[in-house]
């Protein structure tokens, strides 16, 4: 059976209050893996720490932790469905609406020559009346402008007038539709390497509200009250709660209290820092050219769209209008989203820098907290001082290596202080006994 199986099912059996000893006799784990699955379900299902009197931690569960780690695994599954869908319909439209852009405005463009050629034929009457008078002077609309025709707007003439970039066209129009990611992908990476050197500049022992400003707990927060975001923290590195006589709780991390190399201390950023959300990385140059491409592709699509009773009739007799006239919807709404997809794109943005801001805002207050700390503070960070250290592991105490035999490796019984007394002891008597022949010669 899984430990982690075994472990819900002990706390179940004890009435959702237990301690790690409670865990460790009923389900037969060892202290440090009964601990590790403790806090894990700690974690997931809602738990809390209570510190005893006798200093002892007791973990509380809810009554409806099975329903939580239901809940939780369910949403974990969806998380991740809901990533794969995401990145593969990203890819998708990534491939799709750089190549559709030139090709709508290529098939648009063709359709209204065809349109014209055909309306030509007809009486200059009927060809008013029926708006084909506005393909008579559509044409001046792009003839001598560079940026709105649908060659010269990405040709050969408008590149001298580009900024070098390491984007692509079909890379700009998908930045452009979608921008370039998230900018905090690499966030919780960042987040706990802040905390693990947090915790190492501070001889391996923190209190609580030192860890603040690297989190996302917000001020009135209930997390603040139980401290249960130390949880994560104290799963990640191996930690465990100290407790003092007043009944202040600090929290040691034993493995992070060992180094190998004594290397300078580093500064370290006071809160961990969002970076807000770009629309785009793309140059300002390719921005213009997605967009004008865009509105030029709308701008046609709409002509072609308000002329498809035209079109409708002039497909009779022509074989690219009856194969473009199905398609007249499509293209028309095609032309609209690829505008209206930035522009949605662009006020999501706004909110969600929004939520950037007010989480470094609460960084910020929790970093301004600790300049100033309370006297509750004080006494955790003066309790903690007692289990502080820093141990440099050297090479020479090494004992045993896996790149050597063996015979080759260093006795340590030699190094050990009984031995050296004892040989310091007998080196006299073997000099004595080397000088006596001497004499007797």
């Amino acid at each position: 059976m899984a430990a982690q199986t075994l472990v819900i099912d002990a706390v179940e059996r004890l009435g959702l209050r237990v301690t790690l000893g409670d865990i460790a006799s009923s389900t037969g784990l060892a202290l440090e893996e009964a601990k590790q699955e403790l806090l894990q379900l700690a974690q997931k299902a809602g738990g809390h720490l209570q510190v005893l009197r006798q200093g002892e931690i007791a973990y509380v569960f809810p009554p409806d932790f099975r329903d939580i780690l239901k809940r939780k695994e369910q949403q974990d599954r969806l998380a991740v469905l809901r990533r794969k869908l995401w990145g593969g319909f990203l890819y998708g439209l990534r491939i799709s609406f750089g190549i559709l852009l030139v090709v709508s405005i290529v098939l648009i463009t063709l359709a209204l020559m065809a349109l014209q050629m055909a309306s030509s034929r007809e009486e200059d009457n009927r060809s008013r009346s029926r708006g084909g008078g506005v393909f008579f002077y559509f044409p001046d609309l792009w003839v001598g402008n560079p940026f709105w025709s649908p060659y010269g707007g990405y040709s050969g003439r408008a590149q001298p007038h580009r900024k070098k970039s390491e984007m692509n066209f079909l890379e700009a129009v998908y930045s452009f539709l979608f921008g370039d990611g998230d900018p905090n992908a690499n966030l919780e990476e960042e987040r706990y390497a802040l905390i693990g050197q947090l915790i190492r500049a501070n001889g391996g022992v923190i209190a609580a509200e030192q860890v603040l400003p690297y989190l996302d707990v917000e001020p009135g927060s209930p997390a603040l009250e139980y401290e249960d975001y130390m949880l994560p923290i104290l799963l990640k590195f191996d930690g465990q709660p100290e407790v003092s006589e007043d009944g202040d709780i600090v929290y040691r991390f034993p493995e992070l209290q060992v180094t190998a190399t004594e290397s300078p201390q580093q500064q370290l950023p006071g809160m961990l820092q969002e970076k807000p959300w770009v629309f785009s990385r793309a140059t300002p140059e390719q921005l213009t050219l997605a967009a004008g491409l865009g509105v030029l592709n709308f701008f046609l699509a709409a002509i072609l769209y308000g002329a498809r009773e035209e079109v409708a009739a002039a497909a009779r007799s022509n074989a690219f209008l009856a194969f473009i006239y199905p398609l007249i919807e499509f293209l028309f709404l095609y032309g609209t989203l690829f505008l209206a997809v930035p522009a949605v794109r662009w006020l999501t943005l706004q909110f969600r820098n929004q939520g950037v801001e007010r989480r470094n805002r609460s960084r910020r207050f929790w970093q301004e907290r600790l300049k100033r700390p309370s006297e509750a503070l004080l006494r955790k960070l003066d309790f903690a001082r007692r289990f502080r250290r820093q141990e440099v592991v050297q090479e020479a105490d090494t004992i045993y290596s896996t790149d050597r035999d063996l015979i080759e490796q260093r006795d340590y019984r030699l190094d050990e202080p009984a031995f050296r007394r004892l040989l310091q002891q007998e080196q006299p008597l073997a000099t004595e006994s080397e000088e006596m022949p001497r004499r007797r010669l």
